[in-house]
Formats: C-alpha cells, sequence, structure tokens
C-alpha cells in the first residue's frame, strides 16, 4: 500500500537525517575557518532533549507558498512546544521535508530569504539544508557548510554568534543588538574577538547619522 511505502520513506529518511546530525554537524570539519564541530550545540541540545524533529511531507506538486507556510508554521510551532531543557539557548526544531523533489529544492532557499527577517523579528534563526545548498560557512566563504541527505529548515533560538549572520541589515543588528548588546557594553570577557570585530563594526556602521 502507498502509506506503507511512505511510512518506509519516511522512516529512512528520519535514520539519515541522525546519522547526518551524528557524522557530520555533530564533529569537526576543517573547510569551516575555525575548530569545533559544524554546530556546536546538537550534541549539547540531544543530551537535553532540546532537539525537536518534526516530518512535513510537501505532496506531488509543492509550491512557494506550501513551502513558506511550512516554515511560518514552525516559527508559530516553536513558541509551542514544551521544550523539556530548561536552557532556551538549546533548543531546536528541525523541520525534515523528506519527499522535497530535488528539482524543487530552491523553494528552501527562498523560503529561507523571505522569512529570515520575520524569524529574527521574533528572536529565532532559521537555516536550510539540503543537497544543493550553497550556503557558505560563516569563517570561510568557500566552503558550502549546509549539505544535507534530506531537505530540512532548522528553527532555532537566536546566539551570540549569530552576530555573524546580522551585521548586515540594520534592523537585523538592532534585533541582535536588544537581545546581546548588553554582553559588549559590559566587556567582551569571553566573547569570542571575530565576534567583538564584528558587532562594533556594525554599531559604528548603524550608528545615529550614519
Amino acid at each position: 500500500m502507498l502509506t506503507d511505502v511512505l511510512s518506509v520513506d519516511v522512516a529512512k529518511a528520519l535514520v539519515t537525517v541522525d546519522e547526518w546530525l551524528s557524522e557530520y554537524i555533530r564533529r569537526p570539519h576543517g573547510e569551516l575557518g575555525r575548530t569545533g564541530p559544524v554546530c556546536p550545540f546538537v550534541e549539547p541540545a540531544q543530551r537535553a532533549d532540546a532537539l525537536e524533529i518534526r516530518v512535513r511531507l510537501v505532496g506531488p506538486t509543492p509550491s512557494q507558498t506550501l513551502i513558506d507556510e511550512i516554515v511560518r508554521c514552525g516559527l508559530d510551532e516553536f513558541s509551542e512546544v514544551g521544550w523539556k531543557s530548561g536552557n532556551p539557548n538549546l533548543r531546536s526544531l528541525l523541520l525534515v521535508l523528506p519527499d522535497l523533489p530535488t528539482e524543487h529544492l530552491h523553494l528552501l532557499d527562498a523560503a529561507h530569504t523571505a522569512l529570515k527577517p520575520e524569524s529574527v523579528r521574533r528572536g529565532l534563526m532559521i537555516a536550510q539544508f539540503h543537497e544543493k545548498c550553497e550556503e557558505k560557512a560563516a569563517r570561510n566563504p568557500a566552503f558550502e557548510v549546509s549539505h544535507a541527505p534530506v531537505p530540512m529548515m532548522a528553527v532555532r533560538s537566536m546566539a551570540i554568534h549569530d552576530v555573524l549572520f546580522l551585521a548586515d541589515r540594520r534592523e537585523w543588528f538592532e534585533e541582535y543588538a536588544s537581545r546581546f548588546g548588553a554582553r559588549y557594553r559590559n566587556g567582551s570577557h569571553g566573547i569570542d574577538p571575530v565576534l567583538t570585530e564584528v558587532y562594533e563594526r556594525a554599531r559604528a556602521a548603524y550608528a545615529p547619522g550614519s
């Protein structure tokens, strides 16, 4: 039956996602431009039971409207999850789209572009992952860091390192600074100097009258 085949496909996709998290995302990579795993938050999030994975099927005729709505609903769902972790910085929602065809992967890229402003206003970050993703590592623009064997969109809490992704637009930086600016104003001890440099450069660029 079709439903049985579909169930097997979804189960297989989830196994593949788990392997990708363990064998790629949680491990260091020589092209990152920094030490540590590709994403330093995934392993702690999994240990704290703060990584929620949900499947979203798009059906035979995926559209930009549908993909945008899936991601927008993911932003809503993020605040409604009964998170077990008391640390909000570890909370991540991974939307897995196992039936999104290769020829429609660009819909995820477009959804990221369209909905990033909304996610930032909510204090959230989104990131797309798929086998053709051209997103670059923050510290090595030659490395396409977001390749994944199954199409996905991640939603997570904004973190202090996100200045690397939010410094190129005033409204994004202002949202970031409203949440993390005090940590820089109170002294940047313990903050990666690269983050401090990016923060101070953006602060100067977006100062009143600039």
